[in-house]
């Protein structure tokens, strides 16, 4: 687990109002995490995944107990995930919204990893608590199966009930929260945390499904995953210039126009990049690189499609800029990419 992973801060707010409603002040949540009360008014307000864990440590250490995750998952809705969120809900199925979802878990709230197992009933989904410290993995485990249950009874729009549940930690003195919310009790002390889902749920259609919608969906997550995977450059005129052009990656913003936005002139911008050591050319070619990585190791866009999102009129064009990148065809370096497991 990468603690300095950049996230939306909605997972703190959730955990403020749960803790709210226990007595505590978002004071006491957010002792040592380097997140001030007045920062959760910024609607642009983005954290890192160390300070999400510092505030779940602050709450459970002053009202933890079996059952809290639970009541936290349960005030996440599609909307909390943002385009994520849109792009699920315009999937064909449930099951083809959990693979988006898993495609794309940097935008999804989690810290600790999904993975899916298929057996004859159905299909697990397996939360890895491992990447946490051993005083949160209760509480993260419970919050992201609630969560995630939450979800599908949005996507379907009816009422969803797993087949099994799983849970490592051991069965607490009072199991009625769990009772009901899922209609049953967990298998505690299990070797794994998982949640089975009925084939027959898993292959509904969904109502709000839209074929298009959910392309397009699926391209601004993956813009959104880069920008929050990418690291920025340590100078400051040069992340912006690179903020920028994660923002149009298909418009091949030119100096002359990110100067415009900047409040620069052409000039005085090639200046200031030269100074950091940085170039625009330089700046482009990064950022596409990384998107067209993505887009090829993960996406289901063929070659055509994957350079009319980064702004090339044909394939042949992005084909040679992409050689000139990784000194790799796109068709070698995909094929090569799907026998490793993703950065």
């Amino acid at each position: 687990m990468d603690w300095r992973q950049v996230r939306e801060v909605t997972g703190v707010r959730y955990l403020l109002e749960t803790a709210s409603d226990a007595g505590l002040t978002p004071e006491e949540c957010l002792v040592g995490s380097a997140i001030a009360v007045a920062d959760l008014q910024s609607r642009t307000l983005r954290i890192q995944a160390w300070q999400e864990l510092a505030v779940i440590r602050n709450v459970l250490q002053r009202i933890g107990g079996p059952g809290l995750g639970l009541a936290a998952g349960q005030r996440y809705h599609l909307t909390s995930l943002g385009h994520l969120g849109f792009t699920m809900l315009a999937s064909r199925t449930l099951q083809e919204a959990f693979e988006t979802f898993g495609r794309f878990q940097s935008l999804a709230l989690t810290l600790c990893p999904v993975s899916s197992e298929a057996e004859p009933r159905g299909v697990w989904l397996i939360y890895d608590d491992t990447v946490l410290p051993e005083d949160a993995r209760p509480f993260v485990v419970e919050r992201g199966i609630a969560g995630c249950l939450q979800l599908s009874r949005e996507l379907l729009q009816r009422p969803v009930r797993p087949l099994a549940i799983e849970l490592k930690a051991t069965a607490p003195d009072g199991v009625e929260a769990f009772r009901e919310l899922f209609a049953q009790v967990p298998r505690f002390a299990a070797p794994r945390n998982a949640m089975l889902f009925a084939t027959d749920d898993l292959l509904a259609a969904l109502p709000q499904a839209h074929i298009s919608a959910r392309d397009s969906g699926e391209q601004l997550c993956e813009q959104l995953c880069n920008e929050l995977s990418l690291t920025l450059a340590a100078t400051p005129t040069a992340r912006l210039v690179q903020q920028l052009l994660l923002r149009e990656p298909a418009s091949l913003l030119g100096a002359s126009t990110v100067a415009g936005r900047l409040g620069l002139s052409e000039r005085t911008l090639q200046r200031r990049l030269a100074e950091e050591g940085q170039s625009m050319q330089a700046l482009n070619d990064g950022i596409r690189q990384r998107l067209a990585e993505r887009l090829l190791r993960e996406s289901r866009m063929d070659l055509h499609e994957v350079a009319q999102c980064l702004g090339y009129a044909e394939a042949a064009s992005f084909s040679r800029a992409f050689q000139r990148w990784t000194g790799q065809s796109p068709g070698r370096w995909k094929r090569h990419a799907g026998s490793l497991p993703a950065n």
